[in-house]
């Protein structure tokens, strides 16, 4: 295991000349390109498409849809996936050309009701001043001092990009872990428990969590109740207020969602699990590929629990820890998911600052692993037509968090706790 983590050391060094001062400016250019060029197209766009023929806002649509559903009385066929088209095709004014479908809870119509009551452009421009502003305020819960430096970075990196620019909720759930942790922190654990309640919208995102204070459970006992009452208050909600589209939603979570990795039309070069990374690689093989993915699985359960042994009462670094693990785990995440290691990324280059120069070097792979991997993986499925691909991007992001992981648990680092100053942004 020494060997491996050698070798993986000395090909991270290979990034040192990108993090020269002078170098790191051609990430920000390359950000301002990014979003100056999504802005441009959709301006210039006719209709509700952009000058790529993609719909303004793309995942935005279904959200929208299911306000509007909600709001034509309709909720029953919240989950019928032919009239969501049909709904969506009447707000664009044409068949939409991706698939759009709302695979999330009921609860999360009465979210998006309010943007269904204003014209389609103006509610889009509104949820990404909200994503902006949710983003700001997650990182500003997450650290001491000022976010600028750190909001500013975060635009370069894709999965924020993505999650804006796609339309998805991924923003959301970073706020909410982000305030999740303040209140944990503070020492409000039921206030904490709460807050993480209502990340039910995507379960899956609950794994490490819920883990963490059941490791704890002595100490947050309160978090694990203010988790269950929020899910109680939220299945109450949906069956109190959509009693039909409730009971459809759990015929749908049982016989349909299990289905999603199987659907044709999904951009599958950009999904990040280890599960989709060898159903990339294997694609006629998926009981293997489930497999191999229950191996890294149980070798991530080994490695948390002694993770969690070193560093129990050190709770930015547990926080950050189950993090990472949630997507060692978790059967399904995309890229703009991804935007969730902001939080293990801000916690550790304050907590450790000891460790800042190898925290700059994870920084600038997952980086470059999250902007490059989409578009080679897209190359090889659809330009090339291969068999098989390799998405590049989840081996990196392992070998960062293998990394992380070992730095944090070797003998003989300094373990710094956290000083009064925050650590400089990169």
């Amino acid at each position: 295991m020494q060997k491996i983590i050698h070798f993986l050391e000395r090909c991270l060094k290979v990034l040192n000349p990108l993090l020269l001062p002078r170098r790191l400016v051609y990430a920000k250019i390359l950000g301002a390109v990014l979003w100056g060029a999504w802005l441009l197209s959709m301006v210039l766009g006719t209709g509700y498409l952009d000058l790529a023929g993609q719909e303004i806002g793309t995942d935005f649509l279904q959200y929208y849809a299911a306000g509007r559903i909600v709001q034509q009385g309709d909720s029953a066929r919240l989950y019928d996936l032919a009239y969501v088209r049909e709904v969506e095709t009447q707000i664009i004014g044409q068949e939409p050309s991706g698939i759009y479908n709302f695979i999330l809870p009921p609860f999360m119509a009465w979210f998006f009701l309010p943007f269904a009551l204003l014209p389609y452009r103006l509610s889009f421009a509104l949820w990404v001043l909200l994503c902006l502003a949710v983003l700001w305020g997650s990182l500003r819960a997450l650290m001491r001092g000022s976010p600028k430096q750190t909001f500013l970075w975060s635009l370069t990196w894709f999965p924020v990009f993505a999650a804006v620019s796609f339309g998805q909720n991924s923003l959301v759930s970073l706020f909410l872990f982000a305030l999740t942790y303040y209140l944990w922190v503070k020492e409000r654990p039921l206030s904490a428990g709460l807050a993480a309640s209502l990340l039910a919208y995507k379960p899956q995102l609950l794994l490490g969590l819920g883990l963490l204070w059941l490791f704890r459970w002595r100490k947050d006992w309160r978090a694990l109740l203010g988790l269950a009452l929020g899910g109680v208050a939220l299945v109450l909600l949906c069956f109190g207020t959509l009693p039909e589209a409730s009971r459809a939603y759990v015929d749908f979570a049982l016989k349909v969602m299990p289905e999603i990795p199987n659907w044709s039309g999904r951009q599958v070069w950009h999904t990040q699990t280890f599960y989709e990374f060898w159903l990339l690689l294997l694609p006629k093989l998926p009981a293997v590929a489930n497999l191999l993915r229950l191996v890294l699985v149980g070798i991530g359960a080994v490695a948390i629990v002694r993770f969690w042994h070193r560093f129990r009462e050190e709770k930015a670094l547990l926080y950050a820890g189950m993090i990472g693990f949630l997507f060692w785990i978790t059967p399904h995440a995309n890229i703009y998911e991804m935007s969730l290691l902001l939080i293990p990324a801000v916690l550790l280059r304050e907590h450790r600052p000891d460790l800042r120069f190898e925290w700059r070097r994870l920084f600038a792979l997952l980086w470059l692993a999250m902007l490059l991997s989409g578009p080679l993986t897209y190359a090889q499925v659809e330009v090339l037509h291969l068999p098989f691909a390799v998405q590049l991007s989840v081996p990196l992001w392992a070998m960062a968090l293998g990394l992380a992981y070992h730095w944090l648990m070797a003998p003989g680092k300094e373990e710094s706790k956290a000083t009064s100053e925050p650590a400089p942004a990169l």
